[in-house]
């Protein structure tokens, strides 16, 4: 009679402890309390069938250590953990991936979509400047005529004084409107081009006495005021420019005047006594608002004298002449010679037309008595 060993299909769990059992090298091993045993069936061979009968054969019967164990029960928990973060991360990396996370696949994706959008917009853009360079052309055979709006220049006075390598053109300028509708004039559409054909916008400078800035003007309106062009010594105005690309309205003109005059910068006024008497206290102030003044103006100064007798000194003095250092004086009020008595103030004013050639610093009197 032979004996078949085999392991039958049977839920085996550990004799020992009723605790979960692994398979190795031909033993059974229980994970909770260490225990190792074999698993036998037997049956005849005369044919009758036995039931078989587990024997459980006993392989060691000393306990493993609890310290082996709990190794062994954390090394099967680490296995666990390790396979699931492995699994979870994989999953996670294909969610994330798929909900445009930073690799290189998704970010070249929306990457190309906005590049494409980026030159639709552009299409989009060209095409409606296209449509407007049409429109603009269609108004360009509208243009108004040059008798609808006029432009000249009354005045010029230059300032050669203030900087050293450039003049500073000073203009009058009267625009008119005689359409139908109106003009919206504004100076900042007016440019003069020099002789030697450079470009200068024009700007509003405080030396000017009538500014001209931004007016609507009605049919039959008209208006006036100073406008500066700074150009550089070697270079004269030719032609101004009045170019309003909004509404198509340009004129030019190169009727422009020579200079009338040049401008002069008066600053303080010093009173310079000579005599062979003293004590004579003197003072100068301008009476005329302002520092910049235009050849040919006439400028009010107004002079305080006061006589204070000094020890061998006459009782009274003669003021007899009064000079003025550039400027011609065209009226003296009271009139010379004029007589100042020991402890007397006087009040001299002084009409001084401004010189034709530009002039800058204090104006310089000198009283003889």
């Amino acid at each position: 009679m032979s004996v078949c060993v085999f392991v039958s299909c049977m839920v085996v769990k550990c004799p020992r402890c009723g605790g979960r059992v692994l398979w190795s090298m031909g033993e059974w091993e229980c994970v909770e309390c260490g225990y190792r045993f074999r698993v036998e069936k037997r049956e005849t061979v005369r044919g009758e069938e036995v039931t078989p009968t587990p024997t459980i054969m006993e392989i060691r019967r000393e306990e493993v250590p609890a310290v082996e164990r709990k190794s062994f029960k954390w090394l099967v928990i680490s296995i666990v953990l390790l396979v699931a973060g492995l699994l979870s991360g994989y999953l996670l990396g294909m969610v994330f991936m798929q909900s445009g996370g930073p690799s290189t696949k998704t970010v070249f994706v929306p990457a190309t979509i906005q590049i494409t959008t980026t030159y639709t917009e552009k299409y989009i853009e060209t095409f409606t400047k296209t449509q407007t360079v049409t429109i603009v052309t269609t108004l360009e055979k509208q243009t108004p005529t040059r008798e609808e709006y006029l432009l000249k220049v009354l005045e010029v006075v230059v300032d050669t004084v203030s900087e050293k390598d450039y003049d500073y053109y000073i203009m009058m300028l009267e625009a008119k409107y005689i359409g139908g509708k109106s003009w919206g004039f504004n100076f900042l559409y007016i440019s003069l081009l020099s002789d030697v054909g450079y470009k200068y916008n024009a700007f509003l400078p405080v030396l000017l006495r009538q500014p001209l800035g931004a007016v609507d003007l009605k049919s039959g309106e008209s208006v006036r005021g100073q406008v500066a062009f700074k150009l550089p010594k070697n270079e004269k105005p030719y032609k101004l420019i009045y170019d309003d690309k909004i509404n198509w309205i340009i004129l030019e003109t190169t009727d422009i005047p020579e200079p009338r005059g040049e401008v002069s910068y008066i600053y303080f006024v010093e009173v310079d006594v000579r005599s062979e008497y003293s004590v004579i206290w003197s003072s100068g102030s301008m009476k005329t608002p302002g520092i910049a003044f235009y050849s040919g103006e006439i400028i009010e100064v107004e002079l305080d004298v006061k006589y204070d007798r000094f020890i061998g000194n006459p009782p009274n003095i003669t003021i007899t002449s009064i000079n003025v250092e550039g400027f011609e004086i065209v009226e003296i009020d009271p009139k010379i010679p004029l007589i100042v008595n020991d402890g007397e103030e006087v009040k001299i004013k002084l009409a001084l037309k401004v010189p034709e050639k530009g002039y800058k610093g204090n104006l310089k009197i000198t009283l003889s008595a």
